[in-house]
């Protein structure tokens, strides 16, 4: 049944008689019980406080109700300032927010809005002015603010507010007042009271009592409401309602009267709360049958009355009536909660089948509805529903079903698609059945079904849609046979089909529907092939289909429905995809506006797509519907709160009614919207409701005095924080009890944050953490879907403290020790600029002395630009032709001067250094003096400056004369050749030597010990490598500072020839001199040293002969003829020799042994890349000399250590080892030595490996 709630600022609707049409339903509620966290079932007592929330009394608690969560309040016998008693019987608000809390046995109490909390006011006899009792029934503010209290004591109280104090009315002591359930004030001043004993009428004094009739003085009333008339509706025990005038006359009595049909009497005459609209009609709750609507003008009744539906009242024994202030009715229950109605909401009308109703759907899914002119509707239903045509006032008016004895009946009971044809025909596409047509006053079916044997029948049985286009051809879509087409007045189907061989045949075997634009382009839905457009004429197609990442395009090839709307524009429903808006569909390449759910759509599963009068379209989806304003974007979501299905709606199933409403097919019914009548509640103003520090919520002052909350945060103020508080958390939250999952909150921390931050209805908090000290506000904003943010907003003061160490006497003592800093700061200026200017002379003294330095080494100083190119330079070489010759003073001028052969290296070394491969510049080439003979010059430098992006920018660097030096390197070349010679002069010896051993040992020990001297003998020629190599350097250098020291002679003696030598170019020349003889003696004993060594160990690996060594000293030279392979890596070698070791031995053997432990390191131990380190140790003990050596390199496993002194044993076959250096150490440190060799090794753990020799080994 539907009625109509008029409230002021709401949109009236038609008033459906629900008696007349069973299973249509306008009017629903959503209820509210101890499962949603209300503190008991009985909502007894209703009441909103100023800021919005409703207040639930029940018989064990008062619950604040925001329309997200409760908030309890219960007694507590420990807390003073707790609710008096668990039992409310009435609630009453005051405009400043508190509230007035009437309690069974606990008194009265008033709700501190500021505070939180309670104060309570109990009866006590010994004193005139308190509480008469305990148990108050019922309570009333009049317009002078005035509280007027009824207990069980009999008696009538006021009570002044300002000295605490209760006084009885000059009325006195009444039986009638043991039992007061309802007070009203009415206009014009006076008091009505509603008694267990009858109904009095009071002056607004409260000492005259009013006269009444006398049947008005028995009545059991529980509830009093004035209308807007002035008149007053009283509600009793079980006599009904009456309307009674304001001179006390009754002018209308409502009973139940059993013999009156249905809508003609009240339902219940046990009335236990009224509310009147502005228009006269009247809202009652029943204790037996529950909520009954009285329409004044039609003096019909509507009873709403619990039954299994999800939507339906809370219970059939009701309570309080409340009207929320945005319009909704609230309707407290006894043991079943309480119940809310948006009166917005009857813009949807849900139709359902009611189970042995004739006169409603015969079952619930509805595949195809169709709208006819005169604003009935034609349904086509599965589960044996058939075909129905209904009404919505009076139901079901005709039902077609499938008769197999009938052949003029319908073909199947599962109807997929409805259509209208010009002609008046009805056409019913069915899943089996084909296609049935209906034409004007028949009631006979015509058929058309698939005949395998005639290929102009239908294509298939099984149909998806059927529609007719402007010419009257009719268009089928079949379930998996493509599209079939019948003109009008023809009785063949033309097919049109999917040929993959033919790219202008259809894109799929199924068409879920058909648009014909105003313009003439005939668009197809594929079911899984995306948007079509066909040329009737030709029959010929084409598509569009989705694509991946494309935000422009389809999003999915699943079409639902196409619309085409009043300004030609073509929207397009998917499955999966959302709505799309096409932007012109003349375009090469067609975009798309999508709203899905992204955009703010309920779902992406769209099923169908309407247009209403305002423009706006209306899309249904497998959630509910939606609402789509094409010019500002918003989208507004309908889901089963608002009155839409909650399990969808089906696709094609769609009509627009005469009157502009739309009705949609659904899962479970069918929803009919009024788009003029949908205007869903505003927001309402949100407010902060708590704190929390940490995560914990915060009391308030008064109870915890470290709080920094002096108020409720939901009546605002200010919130003081500590400097400490490092994670502050606010609650807030907008009051709305019409769905508040649709609500969205932003919020915004004034001097914190930039912009909004948006939350959800799940998430309705604001977190901050380490706010600095400072004075910020936050504001909080909220809106309803497909509305525009509310313009109130919410907002609280935060201050939070300065630290100890930011307050005014802290910041004092920093201006103090700021001041002190600025005297130190300035004394340390003036010792830096003294200190700057003596560096300033230090670095002028020094690069004066660095140009002499470079005028008397014969060094040239160049700085490049790399950018341009260009050069400049420093104690020119004028010797060198390019000084002269260049083109230009540029890197590129002067590269034509560099010998060919060099010119290859010179560019491979400034490439690398450039790219960053090398540390520094080095080049040494050939380049033509002035006289064409070739020079050697050796170039060094780096680059000294990068851009942003790393790329060199300047080169800066030194040139040097190096022609004595390679003049050097010749003649030592010539030296190492003959060393060479040498060398392989005693190799030929060796080779005889070997040769007359081979007749005295079988062959396979000869060819081993072959092998064996060969290792021996390479071992030596890297040594002979190694040291010329090294002999290099301190030759070179002693003849560059020879050369240096012979250009400074020849100046001195031309300045002598031209007597201008003086006394300061002799100390110069003295100064010189000393330097480059230091210098020359320091690298020739370098080089003599390790000609020592060299010759040294030699002859040790020459002979075998053994002699007393100083073993320390001797592992010493055999390092230092190492040295040259360990300056090739990053690996260190390391001598411990604590006590120097007196001992015979053969030092050859010796070296052999180091020198292949080493090698054996640096190829085998250090093979991963890094910087290794080898330790070397020597000591003497009782057993003898132990030799210990180490490394921290990769180490071995159990089975290589094992195998470690196998000969031709190698971990790098066919990268150079030949698997002989561990077999020659043992077979020398055994033999040749006398001694024992260990080794000790474990993967990642490097090699420990111990010589034991005797004390003469």
């Amino acid at each position: 049944m539907v009625a109509l709630l008029a409230t002021a600022g709401l949109l009236t609707a038609p008033v459906l008689r629900a008696d007349d049409a069973p299973g249509v339903d306008t009017v629903r509620f959503r209820t509210f019980s101890t499962e949603d966290g209300l503190s008991q079932a009985t909502a007894r007592a209703i009441a909103q406080d100023s800021n919005g929330f409703l207040w639930i009394g029940t018989q064990d608690g008062l619950n604040r109700f925001d329309g997200h969560g409760f908030k309890v309040y219960r007694h507590d016998r420990a807390d003073r300032w707790s609710l008096a008693q668990n039992h409310v019987w009435a609630i009453q608000p005051e405009r400043d927010g508190g509230l007035w809390i009437a309690t069974q046995g606990g008194g009265l109490g008033r709700y501190d809005p500021d505070l939180d909390r309670f104060d309570n006011f109990l009866a006590d006899p010994a004193r005139s002015d308190a509480l008469a009792a305990n148990h108050v029934t019922a309570l009333l503010l009049d317009r002078r603010e005035r509280l007027w209290v009824a207990s069980v004591a009999g008696r009538l109280q006021w009570f002044d507010r300002e000295q605490r104090r209760f006084s009885d009315l000059p009325l006195g002591a009444l039986p009638a007042l043991r039992m007061v359930r309802a007070m009203l004030q009415a206009r014009d001043g006076s008091v009505w009271l509603g008694t267990h004993e009858g109904l009095l009428h009071l002056s607004e004094d409260g000492a005259v009592r009013l006269p009444l009739p006398a049947e008005l003085e028995r009545l059991d009333v529980f509830a009093l409401a004035q209308a807007a008339d002035g008149s007053i509706w009283t509600g009793t025990a079980d006599a009904g309602a009456l309307q009674i005038g304001a001179d006390g006359q009754v002018l209308q009595r409502l009973r139940h009267d059993i013999s009156a049909a249905p809508g003609d009497s009240l339902p219940d005459d046990a009335v236990r709360g009224l509310l009147p609209d502005a228009d006269g009609n009247v809202w009652m709750t029943g204790s037996n049958r529950g909520l009954m609507y009285y329409d004044a003008a039609q003096r019909h009744f509507s009873l709403y009355a619990h039954n299994e539906r999800d939507y339906s009242i809370a219970g059939n024994r009701l309570w309080g009536l409340l009207r929320e202030r945005s319009g909704l009715l609230v309707v407290g229950s006894w043991a079943n909660g309480f119940s809310i109605h948006d009166p917005r909401t009857r813009a949807f009308t849900q139709v359902d089948a009611v189970a042995g109703d004739p006169r409603a759907l015969p079952s619930r899914p509805v595949l195809a509805v169709h709208a006819d002119a005169d604003g009935t509707l034609w349904v086509g239903l599965i589960d044996g529903g058939g075909l129905v045509h209904f009404d919505l006032q009076r139901g079901v008016l005709r039902r077609y079903a499938h008769d197999p004895a009938d052949p003029g009946s319908l073909s199947h009971n599962f109807v997929q698609s409805l259509t209208r044809g010009r002609d008046g025909s009805l056409w019913v596409a069915t899943v089996g059945g084909g296609l049935n047509r209906l034409r004007p006053g028949s009631e006979r079916f015509e058929h058309y079904r698939h005949d395998p044997a005639d290929p102009g029948s239908l294509a298939a049985d099984a149909l998806v849609f059927v529609d007719e286009d402007s010419a009257g051809t009719v268009w089928v879509g079949t379930l998996d046979h493509g599209l079939d087409e019948l003109c009008a007045g023809c009785d063949r189907f033309r097919h049109h089909v999917h040929d993959p061989a033919d790219p202008a045949s259809l894109a799929g075997d199924t068409v879920n529907g058909v648009l014909e634009t105003r313009r003439g382009a005939f668009y197809l839905a594929y079911r899984s092939a995306g948007l079509g457009r066909l040329d009737r004429a030709s029959g010929r197609t084409e598509s569009l289909r989705a694509r991946d990442g494309d935000a422009r395009g389809l999003g999915s090839d699943s079409i639902s429905a196409l619309h085409e709307d009043r300004q030609g524009r073509i929207w397009v429903g998917m499955q999966g995809g959302g709505v799309a808006l096409l932007d012109d569909e003349q375009a090469a390449t067609p975009t798309f506006r999508v709203f899905g759910t992204h955009q703010g759509l309920a779902a992406d599963a769209v099923g169908e797509i309407a247009e209403d009068r305002r423009g706006h379209i209306w899309v249904s989806t497998t959630v509910g519907i939606s609402r789509i304003d094409p010019v500002s974007g918003q989208i507004l979501n309908f889901g089963r709160r608002d009155g839409t299905l909650s399990r969808g709606y089906w696709a094609r199933s769609m009509a627009q009614l005469p009157d502009g409403r739309v009705a949609f097919g659904g899962l479970d019914g069918m929803t009919v919207v009024d788009p003029a009548a949908v205007d869903p509640a505003p927001a309402q103003p949100p407010v902060v409701t708590s704190l929390l520090l940490n995560n914990v919520p915060v009391a308030l002052r008064w109870r915890d005095a470290q709080s920094p909350l002096r108020r409720s945060l939901v009546r605002g103020g200010v919130v003081e924080l500590a400097y400490d508080a490092d994670n502050v958390t606010f609650e807030f939250v907008s009051p709305y009890f019409s769905g508040a999952e649709s609500l969205h909150y932003a919020y915004r921390l004034d001097a914190h944050d930039a912009q909004w931050i948006e939350a959800d209805h799940r998430r309705r908090y604001a977190t901050y953490t380490d706010l600095p000290a400072g004075d910020y506000r936050l504001h909080v904003r909220v809106r309803r879907d497909g509305q525009d943010w509310l313009e109130q907003q919410g907002t609280v003061s935060i201050v939070v403290g300065a630290a100890p160490w930011a307050s005014p006497l802290a910041f004092l003592l920093y201006a103090a020790a700021a001041g002190l800093a600025v005297l130190l700061l300035l004394r340390r200026m003036r010792q830096a600029r003294r200190a700057r200017e003596q560096v300033q002379e230090r670095i002028q003294l020094s690069e004066e002395r660095l140009k002499l330095a470079l005028t008397g080494s014969g060094s040239e100083l160049w700085d490049i630009d790399l950018a341009s190119g260009r050069m400049v330079r420093e104690n020119r070489m004028e010797h060198v032709a390019a000084t002269a010759d260049a083109a230009e003073q540029t890197l590129a001028g002067f590269r034509p001067f560099v010998h060919p052969d060099d010119l290859a290296a010179f560019e491979a070394a400034l490439a690398a250094h450039l790219r960053g491969d090398s540390s520094v510049f080095e080049a040494s080439y050939r380049t033509p003096d002035r006289t064409a003979d070739w020079v050697w010059l050796l170039t060094r430098g780096r680059i000294v400056d990068r851009d942003a992006a790393g790329r060199a920018l300047r080169m800066s660097g030194i040139t040097q004369d190096i022609t004595a030096l390679k003049r050097a390197e010749e003649a030592l070349r010539a030296l190492n050749e003959e060393l060479e010679l040498r060398v392989e002069r005693r190799t030929s010896d060796l080779r005889a030597a070997n040769l007359e051993l081979r007749h005295a040992l079988d062959r396979l020990t000869l060819t081993q010990r072959q092998l064996l001297e060969s290792e021996k003998l390479a071992s030596l020629g890297g040594l002979v490598a190694g040291i010329a190599h090294e002999i290099n350097t301190p030759l070179g250098v002693g003849i560059t500072a020879a050369s240096h020291l012979a250009e400074e002679a020849t100046r001195l003696s031309r300045l002598l020839h031209e007597n201008r030598l003086g006394r300061r170019d002799l100390d110069q020349f003295q100064r010189t001199a000393c330097e480059s003889a230091e210098m020359i003696l320091r690298n020739l004993r370098r080089a003599d040293r390790l000609v020592k060594s060299f010759k040294q160990v030699a002859v040790d690996q020459s002979t075998e002969d053994r002699r007393v060594v100083e073993l320390g000293a001797c592992l010493a030279e055999i390092l230092t003829t190492l040295g040259p392979a360990l300056k090739k890596t990053p690996h260190k070698a390391e001598l411990v020799c604590a006590q120097p070791v007196v001992c015979e031995t053969a030092p050859g053997a010796l070296y052999q042994i180091v020198g292949n432990l080493v090698m054996n390191s640096l190829t085998h131990g250090f093979s991963d890349g890094r910087p290794g380190r080898i330790v070397i140790c020597v000591e003497r003990d009782a057993d003898g000399i132990a030799i210990g050596y180490r490394d921290d390199g990769v180490g071995m496993d159990e089975a290589t250590r094992a195998r470690i002194f196998d000969p031709f044993f190698t971990t790098r076959r066919g990268q150079g080892g030949s698997g002989l250096g561990m077999h020659i150490v043992y077979n020398l440190v055994s033999q040749s030595l006398g001694g024992t060799i260990q080794v000790d090794s474990a993967p990642g753990q490097g090699i420990s490996i111990v010589l034991r020799l005797a004390a003469s080994a």
